[in-house]
C-alpha cells in the first residue's frame, strides 16, 4: 500500500491475492491504457519498475465490494485514506493561507524598542528610542498574522465556502482545529485552547499585529544611573589614561558619597557591574571612544563610510601607498627588517603598475614608483590619482596634481590597495623563510613567524632582498588565485580598454620627475656644458628638420636661438636617471621655461674617421655657420637701405657733439684763418716787392673757405 500524490495504489500481486482474478485486473489495466472508461488507473512501482502498482479509486465498485472485509490490506486502506484525507484538507487549507498583510508588516517593522531614563533634576521621565525587532521575530510574528489573518476572515463563517475546500469541515469547529494542528506544526506561538485563540483574534482586529508584540519586549525599566550620573561615568572613563570598570565605579561612588555630604541630589552607588553594563551600550560607547582610545581607533571603529565599487576600466583610478616589506636581510650592522616598498596599483584590475624600495621613504621614492607605473601602462596618465596624507607623497603630488591629472589625498581606510597588500603578504611573500609575519600583534597565530630555526647567515642581503621581493609583485601581476580559477591582474589590465586617458608629454615627463640643477649656468658659443656625476656633457638648441625620408627627421643646430641666447644664463633641469640625455632650459629669477637642449653632436676632425652621415652633418653644420654671418650681413644692409640720406635728412644728423660747440669751433676755426702770420727774417740779399693782397681778393678767400665748412658733416655718438 503506498499513498503517492494523494493517492493509494495497491500492488498488482496484493489484488491477487485479495481474490481478484488475474486477467480482470490485466484486462482493467489494458483497458485504461486503451483511454477507456472504467479502466483501472495503474503506474510502475517508483522503488522497482518491474511491479505494476493499480490506483485503489480506480477499481471498480463491484470489484471492492468482493474484497475481504477484514483483511490487514484493508485495515491499513483506511488508515492510508485517512491520511491522505488529512493531507488533502491540510492543502487546501494552506491553499487559502494569506501572505502577511501590508500593514502589518509595517507595524513590525515600524516597532521601536524603547528605554526609559529618569531626570533626577527634574523628574521628567525621558523616552530613549533604542533599535527595532530583530529579523526572526519580524519572521515569526508574521507568520502568526498569517494565520489570524485567515481566521479573521469573514468569508470562512460560510458554511458554503468551507466546504468548497473539504466536506470534513463543515463544522466550523473542525476548520479551526485543522488550523490550529497546521500552525503548531510550523512553530507557531499562537493559543491552541479555542476560547483563548478566540480573545486574540479580537484583539488582532483591534489593534493588528500590535497584539502580538509583547508590552515589555526590550524595553527597560527606568533604571538606577540616571543621566547625570551617566554623563559622569562617560567623563570619568574617557580618561586617555584608561582606568577600568572598578577604578571609574570607585570614583563614582565617591562622588556619590561626597554629594550626600553636600546635601545635593543624591546619587545612588552602584556596583563594577552596572557601570561596564551602562558603558557598553551601544549608543553610549561612541562617546567615551574617541578620547580614551584616540581619534584614529574612533575613526576606525566608528566614522561613517560609504560603499563603493571598483573602476569598471584600467587607468581610471591609480593609488600609490607604501607598506613594510616584512622580510629579514643582513646588513653591515646586523639584522634589519625595515625596507618598504612604495607601489602604485590600478584600482579596476589589481595589477601593480610601478614600485619603488626604500628603508626610508620619500618624494624621489614616490616619482621612482609613479614614473615606472607610468613606463609600463605604456606612457598613459590615469583619470584619477589617489594617495594618502603622507609627507613624501604630499611633497611630489604637490608639483603634479591638477597639471598633470587629477591627484587627491584619500582616506587610507578605504584604499582597496591596503586589501591587495594583505593578500600579497598572506598568499605570495609568505612562502619565503625570511618572511617576517604580517604583523607581531596579528591574531592568527599562522601569520606570525617561527623563529626556532631562525639563522642570521642564512638570511639575504639587502640587494637580494629587494630582488626577492620586485619578483613576488610580479608573482602578484601573474597570480591566478590559490585554485587557478580567475584571470591574473596582468590578464584583467590587458584585457581592458580605456579610451579616455591621455598620455604624459615631454614637458609633463620633465615637470613631475626632472630635478634642478644649484646653481644656473651660461650658454656659451659652443653651447652648454654641463657636468653631473663626473660627466661634463655639451647641449645645444637644435630643431628637427625632415629628410628624404618619410617620417625620418634629422636634428640641425637652432641658430636662431644661437644668435638670441649666446651669454645668456639659464636655470637647467635635468633627469636624475639620464642626466646627460637632454636638459630642460629656464630663463630668469622667475624661471620661465624656454626650451630643451640635446647633447651636442662631436664631428671627427679627419677624414679617416668618417662615418656614414658623417660628412651630412658637416656640411649642414658648416652651412649654418655661413648663414649665421650671412644674416647679419644681410641686416646690416636692410638697416643702410631703409635708413638712406633721405632719412637721415627727415630725422637728423647723428652728431658725435653738440650744435653749440660746432657753432664755436666754426667761429674760431674762421678767425683762426683771417690772422696774418708773422714775418719772416729777410733773406741777406734784397728781394722782389711782396704783393700785398688787396681787401677785394681777401673777402673772396673767406666766403671759399665757409662755403667749405658747411659741405663738411659731423657725426656724433
Amino acid at each position: 500500500m503506498q499513498l503517492i500524490n494523494s493517492i493509494i495504489y495497491v500492488p498488482f500481486d496484493s489484488l491477487v491475492s485479495l481474490g481478484v482474478p488475474e486477467g480482470t485486473i490485466k484486462y482493467g489495466i489494458a483497458a485504461h491504457r486503451a483511454g477507456k472508461a472504467q479502466s483501472w488507473a495503474n503506474m510502475p512501482d517508483p522503488a522497482d519498475k518491474r511491479r505494476v502498482l493499480v490506483a485503489y479509486d480506480s477499481i471498480p465498485p463491484a470489484t471492492r465490494a468482493k474484497l475481504p472485509a477484514k483483511s490487514a490490506l484493508l485495515q491499513q486502506l483506511a488508515d492510508k485514506t485517512r491520511e491522505a484525507t488529512s493531507a488533502a484538507d491540510a492543502l487546501a487549507v494552506r491553499m487559502v493561507l494569506p501572505a502577511v498583510p501590508k500593514a502589518d508588516l509595517a507595524a513590525l517593522r515600524g516597532f521601536r524598542i524603547e528605554r526609559e531614563l529618569t531626570d533626577k533634576s527634574t523628574g521628567e521621565v525621558l523616552t530613549k528610542e533604542l533599535s527595532g525587532l530583530p529579523e526572526d521575530k519580524i519572521k515569526a510574528y508574521g507568520m502568526a498574522c498569517r494565520w489570524l489573518a485567515l481566521l479573521s476572515d469573514e468569508k470562512w463563517k460560510k458554511k458554503a465556502e468551507r466546504v468548497k475546500l473539504s466536506p470534513a469541515f463543515a463544522a466550523m469547529p473542525a476548520f479551526i482545529a485543522a488550523c490550529v494542528d497546521l500552525f503548531t506544526e510550523d512553530g507557531v506561538k499562537l493559543p491552541t485552547n479555542y476560547s483563548k485563540l478566540q480573545a486574540k483574534l479580537r484583539e488582532y482586529k483591534e489593534q493588528g499585529a500590535a497584539c502580538l508584540v509583547s508590552k515589555s519586549y526590550g524595553n527597560t525599566n527606568t533604571l538606577k544611573v540616571g543621566h547625570d550620573e551617566l554623563e559622569y561615568l562617560i567623563k570619568l572613563y574617557s580618561d586617555a589614561r584608561k582606568p577600568s570598570f572598578e577604578l571609574v565605579t570607585a570614583w563614582y561612588n565617591e562622588a556619590a558619597v561626597r554629594r550626600r555630604e553636600l546635601g545635593l541630589n543624591p546619587w545612588p552607588e552602584i556596583t563594577s557591574g552596572t557601570t561596564k553594563k551602562r558603558l557598553l551600550a551601544p549608543d553610549v560607547q561612541p562617546n567615551w571612544y574617541l578620547p580614551r582610545h584616540g581619534f584614529a581607533a574612533w575613526k576606525a571603529k566608528y566614522e561613517y563610510t560609504m560603499l563603493c565599487y571598483k573602476p569598471t576600466q584600467r587607468d581610471v583610478q591609480w593609488v600609490i601607498d607604501g607598506t613594510k616589506v616584512n622580510k629579514r636581510y643582513r646588513t653591515a650592522k646586523g639584522t634589519s627588517a625595515k625596507l618598504k616598498v612604495l607601489v602604485v596599483m590600478d584600482v579596476a584590475t589589481d595589477y601593480f603598475l610601478g614600485w619603488a624600495f626604500a628603508e626610508t621613504e620619500d618624494s624621489r621614492e614616490v616619482a621612482k614608483a609613479v614614473r615606472m607605473a607610468h613606463r609600463r601602462a605604456g606612457g598613459v596618465k590615469p583619470l584619477q590619482f589617489l594617495y594618502d596624507g603622507d609627507s613624501a607623497n604630499l611633497s611630489f603630488f604637490k608639483g603634479v596634481g591638477g597639471l598633470h591629472y587629477k591627484a587627491m589625498p584619500h582616506n587610507g581606510q578605504s584604499k582597496t590597495i591596503e586589501g591587495a597588500f594583505g593578500r600579497l603578504q598572506q598568499q605570495i611573500m609568505r612562502a619565503d623563510k625570511n618572511f617576517t609575519g604580517q604583523n607581531i600583534t596579528a591574531k592568527e597565530i599562522n601569520s606570525r613567524e617561527n623563529l626556532d630555526d631562525f639563522k642570521e647567515k642564512d638570511l639575504p642581503t639587502l640587494a637580494e632582498c629587494i630582488a626577492q621581493a620586485e619578483f613576488e609583485l610580479h608573482v602578484w601581476n601573474n597570480y591566478k588565485g590559490s585554485k587557478g580559477d580567475r584571470l591574473s591582474p596582468k590578464e584583467l589590465y590587458e584585457a581592458s580598454q580605456n579610451g579616455d586617458t591621455d598620455f604624459m608629454t615631454p614637458e609633463d615627463e620633465m615637470e613631475a620627475f626632472w630635478v634642478w640643477n644649484d646653481r644656473p649656468i651660461t650658454y656659451r658659443k659652443d653651447g652648454l656644458r654641463f657636468k653631473k656625476q663626473g660627466v661634463e656633457t655639451v647641449f645645444e638648441v637644435v630643431n628637427e628638420v625632415a629628410t628624404d625620408f618619410p617620417g625620418v627627421t634629422q636634428r640641425v643646430p637652432d641658430m636662431d636661438f644661437h644668435s638670441a641666447f649666446v651669454g645668456q644664463e639659464f636655470w637647467v633641469k635635468y633627469d636624475p636617471e639620464n642626466p646627460a640625455g637632454g636638459i630642460g632650459l629656464f630663463v630668469g629669477a622667475d624661471k620661465r621655461f624656454i626650451g630643451f637642449a640635446h647633447p651636442k653632436q662631436a664631428m671627427p676632425r679627419a677624414q679617416a674617421d668618417y662615418k656614414a652621415g658623417d660628412r651630412d652633418a658637416i656640411q649642414v653644420r658648416l652651412v649654418a655657420k655661413k648663414e649665421q654671418a650671412g644674416r647679419i650681413v644681410n641686416r646690416q644692409a636692410d638697416i643702410a637701405d631703409r635708413f638712406d640720406a633721405e632719412e637721415l635728412l627727415k630725422f637728423g644728423q647723428n652728431r658725435w657733439w653738440g650744435k653749440d660747440v660746432e657753432t664755436a669751433a666754426e667761429e674760431d676755426f674762421m678767425k683762426e684763418q683771417d690772422v696774418a702770420k708773422a714775418p719772416r727774417r729777410l733773406p741777406a740779399r734784397a728781394a722782389s716787392p711782396a704783393t700785398v693782397a688787396s681787401p677785394a681778393s681777401s673777402s673772396a678767400n673767406h666766403a671759399s673757405k665757409s662755403d667749405y665748412l658747411k659741405r663738411i658733416s659731423f657725426n656724433e655718438d
